[in-house]
């Protein structure tokens, strides 16, 4: 009987283990129309195939809500701006709401889902978010970087020395003040995974103009590994 049922739980243990262990799948729901205030056009991930059902439920929430915050976001913005430009008399530029998303990471329970958000409300030009999205579906929790890493190791003063030795490759690309923001770099630092390693990122005008974009740096897990978790590092 006990020999029966250690068999058994290690059956089990194989299965929950395979489980964890194939990618998820994510499919795209989308959302997309154009009226007299603006046009929309949101893909919005539904991720699958997970033996956590309630994790991804909280999930599939998530990633449905950043989508669409965007566009009532922008909608409540059109409105205004509609009403103010019939009382003023000016042209009204339609406004816009588009998200996209790519998975980046996709292996042993660990999906890296970063979304775009891209808004246009009559200015300049439009304004693009990108939305970290982390999820360790095994201990049903999202994943800031620090996450990953042994504590008590220099994995941060790693990352920032790769990112500043980047930045230093194309200095004129940058704020002067860039090198300054990145030695702060906090806890919950945007990133995503990729199969290379760690791209960690910042914002638009948080280290360079408008016209570089958001500023990605690939941290390799060649780099990383010492530092990091075990099941992460493999």
């Amino acid at each position: 009987m006990f020999k029966q049922r250690t068999i058994w739980m290690m059956v089990l243990a194989l299965f929950i283990l395979t489980a964890y262990s194939q990618p998820l799948t994510v499919t795209t729901k989308q959302m997309k129309y154009t009226n007299e205030l603006m046009e929309v056009d949101l893909n919005i991930p539904i991720v699958s195939g997970s033996i956590n059902q309630s994790f991804q439920r909280q999930v599939n929430r998530l990633l449905r809500k950043e989508s669409l915050d965007l566009k009532r976001e922008v909608e409540k913005q059109a409105r205004e701006n509609m009403a103010i430009s019939k009382k003023e008399g000016f042209p009204y530029r339609l406004h816009a709401a588009v998200s996209n998303y790519e998975v980046t990471y996709n292996q042993r329970g660990i999906l890296s889902i970063p979304v775009t958000l891209y808004s246009y409300t009559g200015g300049a030009h439009g304004m693009t978010v990108k939305v970290p999205n982390n999820f360790d579906f095994h201990t049903g929790k999202s994943l800031q970087l620090s996450d990953l890493f042994k504590k008590g190791t220099k994995y941060k003063q790693v990352i920032i020395d790769e990112v500043m030795a980047q930045i230093k490759k194309e200095n004129d690309l940058y704020f002067d003040n860039a090198i300054a923001v990145v030695q702060k770099m906090p806890n919950d630092q945007p990133y995503y995974m990729t199969k290379d390693g760690i791209v960690v990122y910042y914002g638009l005008y948080e280290i360079a103009p408008y016209a570089a974009g958001i500023r990605e740096f690939l941290i390799p897990f060649s780099t990383l590994r010492p530092y990091m978790k075990t099941k992460l590092a493999q």
